[in-house]
């Protein structure tokens, strides 16, 4: 005798198949189009680029095409099998036969997952007949297209499927009209990705100093869902698998308990049960709101527009939130609970404003820390695989007392000036109680410049022994050295492969930075050369030597690399010389070639040799050529005085810069 308590029904099942199969073939159909095929197509074991984008596919990532049908046909399918829930006369007709709501709900999940498993299980088959006929133990079989991350793939994809579906699945119950469906099914998907951004945004906007690691923000919260781990240049972990079992799970049994809640009135309701009405307004406007203050901020950064745009944004969310849920634009009478929502965020707002919580001013005593961090940024500070603090009791007493500088200038730096230039200062606290205070400023680059504190931190040995790489290079593995001339001259780089050579070179250039002061590190002169110390990538690397070469300059100022590239027959071959040089013409930067990024560079470099209407100095001579070569370098905007034509010996050419502050005074002489 059948059970009347069956858990499903196989003949709602089967009917769910037999109307909907079309969406599987199509979902097929779309996948093999969209990328397998084109794999098949461009098959090439040994091409590398070939090998790059089998990967991405397998790996899920930049899977931009499948993240589009993975969205697409999950939510579609949902919308079609509870189609009955958003109709009167459907809903009240399915519930009136002899089957249970938990049959019903459970047969059409059954239908909707053999749907969505079927045509991803085809699109591995294909991968593994594919890799069966074409296997020959090359590199690609080897590591890229195996079993292993087939089936990898598979199991992902169908994870991915399904945590779309039941999304839109518990939406169909909270909601009586298939298009709100859609629509909130979207936003549940993107939610966890988009609030995050919107609130670090906001809050670097309200909070000065605000400083999050965005890249492990973003690294962690696009897995959340996993189909927007698509967005991410990163695997995804297969620890991640366990949660998005779980999620499914979780969403399933909410989704049911809806349904089982769910009255059968509620068809055709915007939202189906009275106690998400508030959450859906309120956090509808929030949403809003922050979307909006986000817009206004990046069009005029000055706190007007920033609460201008909070407000409009609130008061369009909440007026569209009522017009959903109210079924109508008459609800201008219902305007009392915006009004209670500005009073609270208004008080958030003075809170922040007046920074209650102490945030802002907040600076650990230095009896509470165990290691600052200061540099251009934060991103090394969260650099897993390096420490670059410093624990010095003067450096502790230095970054404390630059906080607090930047800290009594709030109002200037946070009010910048446009065309102001500006440089980024991150801060780190490491606390003996085990917690981590980070901040990040942008300040005017005049104050980074002519700080006291700043080139103290700067010159100290401990803050170069932490920051610069070669530090903390271990020779043993390093592959070889090569030296790149900063210059378009058609020269042939200098290659070190001599462990010995390579010891004493790395020496010189650790003694140049020892050596080198806060004001010889930034200033705007050229560098001679780039050095690349490369990594062998053969040899078992530990944790601080994951990074494949390591890169330095060779600066101007440096006085012991230069010895020894001098001693060892190198120097001749690692710069340019005026003996490279056939002239130099200098003439002076207008405002239109002062914008390097809008001018033609081949242009300009003809146009100073042809132009005879502007004055132009040429040199010929040597020793002045050493001097030009020596100063050229950058500036910004109108302190990009002289313009540099460089014309080598062998027809080349090229273009650089020089301020009025490094010209030499030949040069001022002329332009006079």
């Amino acid at each position: 005798m059948k059970s009347k308590m069956s858990f499903f029904n196989t003949a709602i099942i089967l009917e769910d198949l037999k109307r909907y199969w079309g969406i599987a073939v199509l979902y097929f159909l779309s996948l093999f189009f969209s990328t397998t095929l084109d794999l098949i197509l461009l098959f090439n074991p040994s091409d590398g680029y070939y090998h790059e984008k089998i990967n991405n596919f397998l790996e899920l990532r930049h899977a931009n095409s499948q993240m589009m049908f993975s969205i697409i046909f999950p939510i579609l399918l949902s919308v079609l099998l509870f189609r009955y829930l958003q109709q009167s006369k459907s809903t009240t007709l399915l519930h009136s036969f002899p089957v249970t709501r938990g049959q019903l709900f459970h047969s059409h999940n059954i239908a909707g997952v053999l749907l969505l498993i079927l045509p991803t299980l085809f699109i591995g088959v294909i991968f593994l007949v594919f890799l069966n006929i074409h296997h020959d133990g090359s590199e690609l079989f080897k590591n890229i297209l195996t079993v292993s991350k087939v089936f990898r793939w598979a199991y992902f994809s169908i994870l991915t499927n399904l945590v779309v579906y039941f999304i839109s699945v518990l939406v169909s119950m909270v909601t009586g009209i298939s298009l709100i469906q859609i629509i909130l099914s979207f936003i549940a998907i993107f939610l966890p990705t988009g609030i995050s951004m919107l609130l670090t945004v906001n809050f670097k906007q309200l909070l000065y100093g605000f400083a999050v690691n965005e890249q492990f923000l973003e690294n962690f919260v696009t897995k959340i869902i996993p189909i927007t781990s698509f967005l991410s240049d990163k695997t995804i972990n297969d620890s991640f698998l366990w949660w998005y079992i779980l999620l499914n799970i979780i969403l399933y049994f909410l989704a049911y308990i809806f349904y089982q809640k769910r009255a059968l009135e509620s068809a055709s309701d915007p939202i189906a049960f009275n106690l998400l009405k508030p959450i859906f307004k309120y956090g509808f406007t929030f949403c809003s709101m922050i979307l909006s203050g986000a817009y206004f901020y990046m069009l005029e950064k000055i706190d007007s527009w920033l609460y201008m745009g909070y407000f409009i944004g609130a008061f369009l969310g909440y007026i569209i939130a009522e017009m959903i849920i109210q079924k109508s634009i008459w609800i201008f009478k219902n305007l009392k609970g915006f009004v209670l929502y500005t009073m609270i965020i208004l008080l958030v707002f003075v809170g922040i404003k007046f920074d209650f919580i102490g945030y802002e001013k907040n600076i650990p005593n230095s009896e509470d820390i165990e290691s600052v961090y200061y540099g251009n940024g934060l991103y090394d500070y969260w650099e897993e695989d390096r420490n670059y603090s410093l624990k010095t009791s003067e450096n502790i007493d230095l970054v404390r007392d630059l906080h607090s500088q930047i800290i009594k200038n709030k109002e200037i730096f946070a009010h910048k000036e446009e065309n102001v230039f500006l440089k980024y200062i991150g801060i780190a606290y490491k606390l003996k109680n085990g917690k981590t205070l980070t901040r990040g400023y942008s300040v005017p680059k005049e104050f980074a410049y002519k700080n006291v504190f700043i080139p103290k931190i700067y010159e100290s040995k401990e803050y170069k022994m932490s920051t610069y790489d070669i530090f903390h290079l271990d020779l043993d593995h390093v592959n070889y050295i090569r030296i790149h001339p900063e210059s378009n001259h058609n020269a042939d780089d200098v290659k070190i492969v001599d462990p010995n050579e390579i010891l004493n070179m790395t020496n010189a250039l650790k003694a140049d930075l020892l050596d080198q002061t806060y004001e010889e590190s930034i200033d705007n002169k050229n560098s001679w050369a780039s050095i690349q110390i490369y990594m062998d990538k053969e040899k078992d690397l530990d944790e601080s030597h994951r990074r494949s070469s390591i890169h330095i300059s060779w600066e101007k100022h440096y006085k012991y690399f230069p010895k020894w590239l001098k001693e060892n027959g190198y120097y001749e071959k690692s710069r340019v010389l005026p003996e490279n040089i056939a002239s130099i013409i200098i003439e002076k930067a207008n405002e239109e070639t002062q914008n390097f990024h809008s001018y033609n560079v081949s242009d300009l470099a003809k146009e100073l040799t042809t132009n005879k209407d502007k004055k132009r100095l040429e040199i010929k001579d040597q020793a002045q050529m050493e001097k030009i070569l020596f100063n050229t370098g950058y500036g910004y905007g109108d302190t990009k005085n002289y313009i540099i034509g460089i014309y080598f010996t062998n027809g080349d050419s090229q273009i650089e810069w020089m301020t009025q502050e490094n010209a030499p005074e030949f040069v001022k002489g002329f332009f006079k």
